[in-house]
């Protein structure tokens, strides 16, 4: 089992093994809302970056890194190295920069200590040895101290910049750990569910074939009722006409049964109110004739004779058939305004069946969609890598606190000893470079002071430094690795050829998708190396696609090229190769069926012709038949102008009644008798006026039909005729034209599915415009946030261990140079051998200068004075103060 470290490291460099690419294509112009789906991987949120000010530091520790690994990713050895097949050699090949550095790591972990034993060893014995009076100097005190201050203190400037570096990337790291770590397993997980959701996508969009199936049935829903009024609307004009016509030639008819009837029966009734007054009047004449009166009774009689009216019961009976003309007429109107439910009746059954087949031909369509290439070998690479960081992502994170806790700990060593030099900078310069400030017993003490701080600095370093180096180089090792195997091979693109070589990843594209055998359409047959796709359902023609023979050569830095510019994985993986899209959506699996049972469309109306050609012979029988021409109207005419009676019967009775105010009792009565019979009789007349007033109405409409009835029935004729015409020329036209145009319809309807299935599929389902930020965000998270801080960290730390050189030398100089000389000394305080007061004009001698010249003229004059110097103080220290007091000396 690989190491954790290892382990990380490959992790990381997984982290690159899944290369996909973008969409290119545009939506169709025009989607229909249903059909409107977004079935596209949305971008993650951009990843930032924790770089900031410590931006130029990582970009250091990339140049350094470059030159100690200068070369490209060995492919051949990481390959062999997964499994376990590469050999050392090779691997120290690749690793010779991390070789030297290990041997100057060695070299410095074995010099530092080595060369501090040797400084200790020489200052422990300098101890032993009797300091000699030190000639003064040739270079004056204050150019040393400006040397070795300045050297030192840019040394100290330096490592506390180191140290201070080191804390932030040593916290950077540690605090991006675990936001990181999320963030990558989050990624992680976009681009597994991105890819594994691709099968799911196809068969989402497939599934919306029901969709179209149910607008397909919606549109060709009530296509004959559309036909039959697109027949009603080009036969408008003649229908009407026709209509009109008919009602024209069947108000003749029935006007002209209901006159003759009228006239019939008129004819009966004024016969026999004709017979009753002849009678009436002749009885009424003859007895008064008896009664010998001198009215005139000769004029008493009938006038019109209408027994001499003709008899019409031959017309009437001709007409017999009014009623069966006025019920095929009205058949006629209403078959020919059934026409569309006629249609509908008889196209139905055909969009039915084709619906039927279309749905039919769906599971055909379904089953074709699951031989579209899966990337489940890259979505089970990304889980195991998921897995594999959810495993190990405790460990990373305890070893991570552990580095930073022990990173911690030398970080704060190194601090104090940055402090330590620090203050035996300030506390020695302080003394050096103005005395002034302290006492005059105070200035060795802080040289002392400052001496020490330098010293246990010193012994720090030399103490701590092998473990610094040893820490820089694990750093380095690990640190400069994963930037070279994950992070350059990224921005380089050396890890998408260590990607084409491994099969793993695409071999999903080259393997048929299990689940097809398993789920084939009942309705498709599997041939020798072939297998059909689906069948045509209409013809039961079959559509051929080849097994997968082909292995795709698949250039994962053209599938990323592609993801940047836009190109979907169907071209940049190569399905288009594998997957034949073309004959996946061939609307002639589709439209072949639909077409043929569009173009055998037909509408029968025999039975309509048959009720207009009945129509017609009825209309035919009444012209023929009615012979309302044949009438004498001219002999009803003459007849019905003469009077009923010739004398005026109320006139008759106005005589009768003055006739028998003169006459006696028994003519009276009778006179008056008749009168009354005679206005009786004047009613009748006056009724049989009426009849003949009627007849004669009824005879001048007989008449005024006769003369356009037979030219009415021939315009009835010729228009039913025409109509019958029109309907067996148009109608094939007018059901081409609707079924072309519904052809049409479902054709563009068929298209636009088609073309969403295609730009869903090809341009959302397998577009990558989401894995550029996956992995920006994958190269920030690991890069920029862990590897780059990873990298700063021990830059910083080598930082720091290359300026302790500088510093133990630096501070052994400043150390010999202001730690006080308990030998004599005069350089330090060197003063003139005599010094004269001006204004008291008194003369100072040093104790040395008077030592061996007592007798001299200088210590007999007056007004001498004798000062003692440290030096005296110091060789004089364990012998009596006042035994030094020279005889004749005055001291002050």
């Amino acid at each position: 089992m690989l190491h954790p470290s290892s382990r990380t490291v490959l992790i990381l460099l997984g982290l690159t093994a899944v290369s996909s690419a973008a969409l290119t294509q545009c939506p169709p112009d025009q989607v229909d809302p249903q059909y409107q789906v977004n079935l596209s991987h949305t971008s993650a949120d951009s990843l930032p970056s924790s770089a900031g000010s410590l931006e130029p530091l990582y970009n250091f520790a990339q140049t350094f890194l470059q030159s100690v690994q200068p070369y490209g990713l060995p492919l051949d050895v990481a390959s062999r190295l997964l499994h376990n097949e590469a050999a050392s050699s090779e691997v120290l090949s690749y690793e010779a920069g991390y070789v030297v550095c290990l041997i100057l790591a060695i070299l410095y972990v074995v010099i530092i200590p080595v060369g501090g034993a040797v400084l200790a060893w020489q200052y422990f014995l300098s101890r032993n040895v009797t300091e000699a009076s030190e000639p003064p100097s040739s270079l004056p005190w204050y150019q040393k101290n400006v040397t070795v201050i300045t050297c030192l203190s840019v040394t100290v400037i330096l490592l506390l910049s180191g140290v201070i570096l080191t804390f932030t990337t040593n916290n950077r790291m540690h605090q991006n750990m675990e936001p990181n770590l999320s963030h990558i397993r989050a990624n992680l997980g976009d681009i597994q569910e991105a890819l594994s959701s691709v099968p799911r996508k196809v068969q989402f969009i497939v599934d919306q074939f029901s969709y179209f199936y149910q607008e397909m049935t919606t549109e060709l829903t009530g296509t004959g009722a559309l036909i039959g009024n697109a027949i009603l609307s080009s036969l408008h004009h003649d229908l009407a006409m026709t209509f009109r016509r008919q009602d024209i030639t069947v108000q003749d008819a029935t006007g002209a049964q209901r006159h003759l009837q009228e006239v019939m029966e008129l004819r009966r009734n004024m016969q026999d109110t004709y017979g009753f007054l002849q009678t009436e009047l002749e009885q009424m004449q003859s007895r008064l004739n008896n009664l010998n009166i001198s009215l005139n009774t000769a004029n008493l009689d009938t006038d019109a004779n209408y027994n001499l009216i003709p008899s019409v019961n031959a017309e009437v009976q001709g007409l017999g058939f009014v009623p069966e003309l006025q019920a095929k007429v009205q058949q006629a109107k209403t078959s020919i305004k059934s026409i569309p439910e006629v249609c509908e009746d008889q196209i139905t059954p055909k969009i039915k069946a084709w619906l039927v087949k279309l749905n039919q031909t769906q599971d055909g369509f379904k089953n074709y969609s699951k031989r579209l290439p899966s990337l489940s070998s890259l979505s089970d690479t990304i889980s195991d890598m998921r897995a594999s960081l959810d495993e190990f992502k405790a460990d990373l994170q305890y070893y991570d606190y552990v580095r930073w806790s022990v990173s911690a700990i030398f970080c704060i060593l190194l601090l104090i000893v940055s402090l330590l030099m620090l203050a035996g900078l300030v506390i020695g310069a302080s003394v050096v470079i103005s005395p002034t400030l302290y006492p005059f017993h105070l200035q060795d003490q802080l040289r002392l002071t400052a001496v020490y701080l330098l010293y246990i600095s010193i012994g720090m370093m030399l103490v701590f430094s092998w473990l610094f180096i040893i820490m820089v180089f694990i750093n380095l090792l690990i640190g400069g690795n994963a930037h070279a195997l994950v992070c350059r091979s990224i921005s380089t693109g050396e890890i998408f050829q260590y990607m084409d070589k491994q099969d793993y990843l695409f071999i999903s594209l080259d393997a048929q998708d299990p689940d097809v055998s398993s789920t084939q359409s009942p309705t498709a047959s599997t041939t020798k190396g072939t297998t059909a796709l689906f069948p045509n359902v209409t013809n039961g023609t079959s559509y051929q696609v080849t097994d997968h023979q082909w292995k795709p050569n698949i250039s994962s830095s053209k599938i990323m090229e592609g993801c940047a510019t836009g190109i979907s994985l169907f071209y940049t993986m190569k399905i288009d190769k594998i997957f034949n899209m073309d004959q996946f959506l061939n609307a002639s699996i589709f439209l072949t069926g639909f077409s043929n049972s569009m173009m055998s469309l037909n509408i029968n109306l025999n039975d309509i012709l048959l009720k207009l050609l009945n129509t017609q012979a009825t209309v035919q029988q009444f012209k023929y038949s009615s012979y309302l021409d044949q009438i004498k109207y001219n002999d009803f005419r003459v007849l019905l102008a003469t009077p009923v009676v010739k004398t005026d019967l109320d006139t008759f009775a106005g005589e009768l009644e003055i006739a028998a105010q003169s006459a006696n009792d028994t003519i009276r009565e009778k006179l008056i008798s008749e009168a009354a019979n005679a206005r009786q009789l004047a009613t009748k007349v006056r009724l049989q006026d009426s009849y003949r007033l009627n007849m004669s109405s009824s005879i001048n409409a007989l008449e005024n039909i006769s003369k356009n009835y037979k030219t009415n029935a021939d315009n009835t004729l010729l228009s039913m005729s025409e109509t019958e015409n029109a309907l067996q020329l148009e109608v094939p036209h007018i059901v081409q034209d609707v079924s072309g145009c519904m052809m049409e319809k479902g054709e563009n309807l068929l298209t636009q599915y088609l073309d969403v299935v295609r730009y869903v599929i090809i341009d959302q389902a397998l577009s990558c415009l989401w894995l550029p930020p996956s992995l920006d965000n994958l190269y920030t998270a690991t890069c920029r946030n862990l590897i780059g801080p990873w990298n700063g960290f021990w830059l910083s730390l080598g930082w720091c261990c290359a300026f302790l050189i500088p510093g133990v030398v630096f501070s052994i100089f400043a150390a010999r140079l202001w730690k006080p000389s308990l030998a004599t000394n005069k350089e330090p305080f060197h003063m003139p051998k005599a010094i004269i007061d001006k204004s008291t004009q008194d003369k100072y001698l040093t104790m040395d200068y008077m030592t061996g010249k007592r007798k001299g003229e200088d210590t007999m004059k007056n007004n001498c004075l004798v000062y003692w110097t440290l030096d005296d103080v110091m060789k004089d220290s364990n012998k009596d103060f006042k035994g030094k007091e020279e005889k004749g000396v005055t001291n002050t």
